[in-house]
């Protein structure tokens, strides 16, 4: 009984160069490897046939003369699969189960028939013949050398359980499958495809006439005739022609079922002819083949083409084509050559391609032949016959290659360490695949997905687990797949197997791709792990401060022991001691292998820590022995900035008291006499800073100004940890302060930081205070002794902050008399306000006989303060000694011409306290004999007064004559 399965799979993708070996690796599902029979239970196949006397498969000649079989696609052929079974003929007849399995040499199986012998005797054979029509094609020839290769692989293997003998229970035959082959007796008939041909516009269009190919029954390589480009019987081709012979085919359904309808060879035929469309986007590869004879006179050109849409000649895009004659043919009739092509490497030379190496755009295609020709001489052209097209079709099916770096004998580890296993795993189809990766390891505890230790990191970013779908990948493209296996921490000695396996994630699921395993040995090791969930920048400490900085200690190792425990810092005068959870101090702590320990350092920083980062290190150490894993710790500490400064005043001045409460406070009176206080300014911080100095205070607007200062607004730069700087206060204690309390704040801000102000308030008691001022007068005009009395007046200020009167007094010197006419009681002025003045007049006289300079000085005395008195007055030109008149000094008069005048202004002034008659006149002496002077009339008599009157300006003319 004859059973029979068809399955063909929808898988996907792989290169050319894996056309057989791939598939040569593929194995059946054979149980009879666990068989326990002998060699007389041996069953065998004997024989895989192809074709039959009806209905033959199709011969290649190889280079080396060997004959090839192949087939074409989607032609039925018959397949005899003979199985023989050996042993005695007399022995028990027995039956086994056949497979003959279709498997792409990409690997995978396309469909398979499965039946069941009957019943053999030793010696016997079992022949079952099984109708196959391949769908895929699958041939290359090169063509450079005209070798076939390629195929499908058909695999017959038998089953029998009781069988030992497995090396022969597999046969494989590889058949190549090609597109299409036509063997050039002209025209078919009916609706076969065929090739037809037709005369067409070069620059593309329509067929407008039959065109120039005629069949030509003399000669041929296969069959009884072949194709022509001129009339048989010594005639040539046509000139100016451009005709195609068209793959296609004649329809009288008026329907080409996706091919296309080319117009003008239907209406030269009068009957619907369809195009055969080859649709590229449909396989990887094609080679034309045919057998080719004749010449072709200058200018004309025979090729082979692929064209579409308007099938312009001149076009890339539109006409893929190639001129035989690059194969140099045979000029000799009947001398047939092979013509082997590859269009793709035409169509991949065209620059404006966006992917050249898409086979030929994934276009749709109608191939033919071309005969072109000029005006000039002709020959009869070329002769063509034995057409064949070889191809690769683009299958769904695909295979996966895992290569993958697993060490030989496996991967060795310790507990806490992590196992990484990289493997490149390349799609062997022809198209995008979407395929998912697994793994896996025997420790069922190691696989709990909520404490997950195997991940995947893939090119899928968004999932990490052990089961990952791997974004699409293309024809003959590599992914990697990373496996990372984390060992537990005290993960016991063991040996762990484990396994990585893609399979198919799209809608057709076919299943496992491919699969690699390896083991895990856990060794022994004694290993640590400090860790703490702190940032890097772990704490903020300012100078002096105490923080804890918290870690835990796991002995990932899979042995118990004691660790040592110890921090170092990189600066001197830090210092941390390690506590356990309750606080205690420990410098060493006893762990069982896979336990942890939450601890913690309590850091205590320098007194006087300057800015910048500590780094503190944590280390675990064994008290013998070594140990592994992160035995240290490294954490910084930030000192930040930290600012403080104090002001202070020297209160050991002599200007200082303590007032009613006992608070320093500056005592003075408002009488100008400046005092100077010592401020000394300390930096307390941690860095070097700077202080603008200002000064303020609460006295009356109009002294405010000037009330208090410093000499220097801005300090240096003080160092840190007490850094001084002194200056000085100056309190001027301006005349007229009123009296009364005040504070003057000087105040240090920080220039890099001016919220941070340290001030000092400076108490200051002002007293009652009496100042007097009397004006000094210079009297300019001069006296004559025993002359009457004249008065003059004195400016009495009061200076003090309260209001005064002042008793009057005079100093005179011998020969003058004097009094005061506007004092009270004769002595004393009237009250004066604080700022304000009241003039005193005293009138004087001289005695006869009297002269000199005489100095009168007025005396003012506080009644307030008796101690107060200050003086002025004035000095007076009395008598002979004084000039009563005065001529002043002129400039200088150069005479260097005798025929010029020249004038001199000279000025006279009164000194005498009363007017005085003048007379000028000038005195010549020698100088008369030099030159002639003159003054002028109305200056030669006049009188002075006094004040504004007491000048007068008198020109005299000076002439030098030719005589003189």
């Amino acid at each position: 009984m004859l059973m029979m399965m068809r399955r063909l799979s929808s898988v996907t993708l792989v290169t050319l160069l894996l056309l057989q070996t791939l598939a040569m690796n593929y194995v059946p599902e054979v149980d009879a490897a666990t068989a326990k029979g002998g060699s007389k239970d041996d069953f065998s196949i004997f024989s895989i046939e192809l074709g039959n006397q009806t209905i033959a498969t199709e011969k290649w000649i190889q280079p080396d003369g060997e004959v090839v079989d192949y087939l074409l696609q989607n032609d039925l052929i018959e397949v005899e699969v003979t199985v023989y079974k050996d042993g005695s003929v007399t022995g028990a007849q027995k039956q086994t189960d056949v497979k003959l399995e279709i498997v792409h040499p990409i690997g995978f199986v396309i469909e398979s028939f499965e039946w069941t012998t009957g019943l053999l005797a030793g010696g016997q054979k079992d022949a079952t013949s099984i109708s196959w029509n391949p769908q895929e094609a699958h041939s290359v020839l090169d063509t450079n050398t005209n070798e076939l290769s390629g195929g499908l692989i058909l695999r017959a293997s038998v089953n029998f359980t009781e069988d030992d003998r497995n090396d022969n229970d597999i046969m494989e035959k590889q058949v190549p499958i090609a597109v299409f082959k036509d063997i050039f007796d002209g025209q078919a008939s009916g609706t076969s495809l065929t090739f037809i041909p037709g005369r067409y516009p070069v620059g593309g269009g329509d067929a407008n006439n039959y065109g120039s190919w005629y069949e030509d029954t003399s000669d041929a390589t296969t069959g009884s005739s072949h194709w022509r480009m001129s009339l048989p019987g010594g005639n040539t081709y046509p000139s100016s022609a451009f005709d195609r012979l068209v793959h296609a085919y004649k329809n009288p359904d008026n329907n080409c079922n996706g091919d296309q309808l080319d117009s003008g060879l239907t209406n030269i035929e009068q009957a619907w002819v369809c195009r055969k469309i080859f649709q590229s986007q449909n396989y990887i590869s094609s080679q034309i083949h045919l057998q080719a004879w004749g010449t072709m006179g200058a200018g004309d050109a025979a090729y082979l083409e692929f064209w579409n849409n308007n099938g312009n000649f001149s076009d890339p895009l539109q006409s893929v084509h190639w001129d035989v004659a690059e194969i140099n043919p045979s000029p000799i009739p009947g001398q047939w050559k092979n013509v082997s092509w590859d269009p793709q490497t035409v169509w991949s030379q065209n620059p404006s391609l966006a992917n050249p190496d898409l086979f030929l755009g994934g276009n749709s295609w109608t191939f033919g032949l071309v005969f072109r020709s000029d005006s000039s001489g002709a020959t009869q052209g070329m002769h063509f016959d034995d057409f064949v097209q070889f191809g690769i079709s683009k299958v769904d099916g695909f295979t996966l290659t895992a290569t993958c770096d697993d060490p030989v004998g496996g991967f060795e580890t310790v507990p806490n360490d992590l196992v990484s296993w990289k493997c490149l795993v390349t799609n062997n189809g022809y198209k995008n695949v979407q395929f998912r990766a697994q793994t896996n390891v025997t420790n069922a505890s190691w696989m709990d997905p909520t404490v997950p230790q195997l991940r995947l990191d893939t090119t899928n970013p968004n999932d990490n687990d052990f089961n990952v779908v791997i974004p699409p990948i293309g024809p003959f493209e590599t992914t990697e797949v990373w496996a990372n296996l984390s060992i537990p921490v005290g993960a016991d000695v063991q040996i762990q197997d484990w396994e990585i396996w893609f399979t198919d994630a799209s809608s057709a699921n076919t299943g496992e791709k491919a699969r690699v395993s390896t083991t895990v040995s856990i060794n022994s090791q004694y290993s640590v792990r400090l860790k703490s969930n702190s940032n890097q920048i772990a704490l903020t400490m300012n100078p002096g401060e105490t923080a804890d900085l918290p870690f835990q200690i796991t002995n990932t190792g899979n042995l118990d022991t004691t660790f040592e425990l110890r921090s170092t810092f990189d600066a001197e005068l830090w210092s941390g001691i390690i506590q356990d959870d309750v606080g205690n101090a420990i410098t060493s702590i006893f762990m069982e292998k896979g336990t942890s320990a939450d601890l913690s350092l309590s850091i205590s920083a320098e007194q006087q820590a300057t800015p910048g980062q500590i780094s503190v290190e944590i280390r675990a150490t064994r008290t013998s022995g070594n140990v592994v894993g992160d035995t240290t710790l490294t954490r910084l500490i930030d000192v930040p900035i930290y600012r403080e400064s104090n002001l202070e005043v020297d209160y050991s001045s002599p200007y200082f008291s303590t007032d009613a409460g006992g608070l320093p406070v500056v005592v003075g009176y408002a009488d100008g006499q400046e005092k100077m206080l010592r401020m000394t300014l300390f930096n307390n911080g941690n860095d070097e800073e700077s202080y603008n100095i200002t000064v303020s205070n609460n006295f009356p607007i109009y002294y405010r100004q000037t009330g208090a200062n410093v000499d220097n607004t801005e300090s240096p730069l003080l160092n840190e940890w007490g850094g001084t700087w002194s200056f000085f206060l100056n309190l001027p204690m301006p005349l007229g302060l009123p009296e009364g309390f005040y504070d003057v704040t000087v105040t240090a801000t920080n220039v890099n930081d001016p919220s941070l102000i340290v001030s000092e308030v400076v108490s200051i008691e002002v007293k009652k205070t009496a100042s007097v001022h009397v004006e000094t007068d210079i009297s300019d005009q001069s006296y004559i002794p025993g002359d009457l009395a004249q008065s003059m007046t004195f400016e009495v200020t009061n200076n003090g902050n309260i209001q005064d009167s002042f008793e009057m007094s005079l100093n005179l010197p011998q020969g003058m008399n004097a009094q005061f006419t506007n004092l009270v009681d004769g002595s004393k002025t009237v009250p004066i306000n604080s700022g304000a003045s009241y003039n005193v007049t005293v009138e004087f006289s001289f005695a006869e006989g009297t002269s000199g300079n005489l100095q009168m000085v007025v005396i003012a005395k506080s009644v307030y303060d008796e101690a107060v008195i200050a003086s002025g007055g004035s000095t007076y030109s009395v008598g002979s000694t004084n000039e009563l008149l005065k001529i002043l000094p002129s400039q200088l008069v150069i005479i260097d011409n005798f025929e010029d005048e020249v004038t001199l202004e000279v000025t006279v002034r009164n000194q005498y306290s009363t007017a005085q008659s003048v007379s000028m006149d000038i005195s010549s002496g020698n100088s008369s004999s030099w030159f002639q002077s003159r003054i002028d009339s109305n200056d030669r008599q006049f009188v002075l007064g006094t004040g504004d009157d007491s000048i007068r300006v008198i020109t005299i003319t000076f002439q030098v004559t030719e005589s003189t």
